[in-house]
Order: C-alpha cells, then sequence, then structure tokens
C-alpha cells in the first residue's frame, strides 16, 4: 500500500505467504497404472491381514471371531474393514511413508511440500479412503497428475521413489 504508516494501529496486519510449490518440484507424480496396483496389492495385504488374524484367533482362542466372520451382516464387514484399512494406511504410511503396494511398484506418498506424511495427516488420508466410491476419484482425475480425494483433501501426492535416471553423456575420449 503506498502512503501508509506502518506504525498506524488500524492497519490490518500483513503477513508473508508462501509460494506454492509446483507438482513437479515435489517429485514425478505416479502413473494411474502404478496406483492402480498400489490399490490391489495393498487390497490383497489387507484381506491377508485379516485372514492372519482370524486364523490365529482361531487356534490360540476360540472359533468363535471366524463364525462372526461367516454370518456378520453389512455393517459389520464394513466395519471391519474400515478399521482394517485405517490402521493399515496410517500406520504404514504415517511411520514409513510407503504401504507394501508402493513399496512395490516404487512410490510413496509426501505432502505437497515433498516431505514424510505426519501421523494425523496419515490418519486424514486413511479416513478419505472409506468414503465410498472414493476409489473412482482417482481413475476421474487427470492423466497427468491422478490425485484422488484421499489426496486432495489431506494435500499429499503419490511420486515416484526415485527421480527417472538422466542418461549419462557419451564420454568424449580426449586421448
Amino acid at each position: 500500500m503506498e502512503g501508509h504508516d506502518p506504525r498506524d494501529p488500524y492497519l490490518a496486519p500483513t503477513a508473508a505467504t508462501a509460494a506454492a510449490i509446483p507438482p513437479e518440484a515435489v517429485g514425478e507424480p505416479a502413473a494411474k497404472v502404478r496406483r492402480f496396483f498400489n490399490w490391489l496389492i495393498d487390497k490383497a495385504v489387507i484381506w491377508g491381514l485379516l485372514v492372519l488374524v482370524v486364523a490365529l484367533y482361531t487356534v490360540f482362542v476360540d472359533d468363535t471371531l471366524a463364525s462372526w466372520m461367516e454370518t456378520a451382516p453389512w455393517w459389520g464387514d464394513y466395519a471391519v474393514t474400515g478399521l482394517l484399512i485405517l490402521g493399515y494406511y496410517t500406520v504404514m504410511e504415517g511411520l514409513f511413508g510407503v504401504t507394501v503396494g508402493k513399496l512395490i511398484t516404487g512410490t510413496r506418498v509426501v505432502d505437497e511440500a515433498g516431505l514424510p506424511l505426519s501421523f494425523p495427516r496419515a490418519l486424514l488420508r486413511s479416513l478419505c479412503r472409506i468414503i465410498p466410491f472414493e476409489i473412482f476419484s482417482v481413475l476421474l482425475s487427470d492423466d497427468a497428475n491422478p490425485r484422488g480425494w484421499h489426496d486432495s483433501l489431506p494435500r499429499t501426492r503419490v511420486v515416484m521413489r526415485r527421480p527417472r535416471s538422466k542418461p549419462l553423456p557419451p564420454e568424449s575420449s580426449g586421448r
């Protein structure tokens, strides 16, 4: 503001704003195909964990959990699956920045500044995965930078773990 007195007590306070970081500066976005395989692998791991927990409970305690799982109402199945999704993704992404699927496909999850996720942000990201039809949000997103609701709401990105290596320049033989 031109002609203003910085000592004016009625002047609105100002604050420096952080410049937006372009997505390409954070890392190369993971393609939809990789993200689909992340989802597929992680679903298999989650179901494997469920089977393991039920089997261990059956062996060491009794078979009530297995019986309940066979006859569970739809909401019970949804609740158990939701809790597994919350636990798996929050712990894996909050502690390591990757899940088993991301580890296999060479991707990782970061915040919009390219930093590892905080635990609360990982929890929010996991909660967004429980939104019905959320998986379609990635499929319907931009091909160049696919982001689902579980990315846009907590402001995260899935990027390649290692940047593409540039080809080495041809050696000049100055002998």
